[in-house]
């Protein structure tokens, strides 16, 4: 009786920690772009104009640009503009990225004690361009911004 007794709380302990730490697959239809992101991370708007969610240390947030202002050789300006908006405190890394059809730019930093990643993506088969920010409060979190941050797709 004993050994069943603990063979069911393994199984229970196991499934619990599964769904903690689950993975779920978010979309942006609006614009044709996936991301991989935490279970936990609850959508809060999902809109035309932008796509947001939260959890208790992470808040995500994107912005789409169509109209093909921004261009390759212009990104890394738009991503400098946008990380001059947040005025970060401090800039801890700056580089390009090439994830799946994006080509783009991040740059991490912190202001008031609050770690944030700022991606910009070109979809090279398409018009779309993405202002991606991550905010987040612990180290766990900061490695979930960097994960969802590797997982953009852009899906037609």
């Amino acid at each position: 009786m004993r050994k069943l007794f603990k063979a069911t709380l393994l199984l229970a302990c196991t499934f619990m920690l599964n769904t903690a730490f689950a993975q779920v697959d978010l979309r942006w239809d609006t614009h044709g772009v996936g991301f991989s992101a935490p279970g936990n991370l609850r959508v809060t708007a999902n809109n035309a104009n932008e796509f947001s969610a939260e959890s208790s240390d992470l808040f995500l947030t994107i912005y789409a640009e169509q109209d093909g202002e921004v261009t390759e050789e212009t990104l890394a300006e738009a991503l400098v503009a946008a990380a001059e908006e947040m005025e970060y405190d401090n800039i801890t890394d700056v580089d390009e990225l090439k994830i799946d059809d994006f080509t783009g730019y991040y740059v991490e930093g912190t202001k008031d004690g609050v770690g944030a990643v700022i991606i910009t993506l070109l979809d090279q088969k398409s018009s779309t361009n993405l202002v991606i920010a991550i905010a987040y409060t612990s180290d766990a979190a900061r490695n979930k911004a960097i994960a969802i941050g590797d997982s953009f797709y852009a899906f037609d």
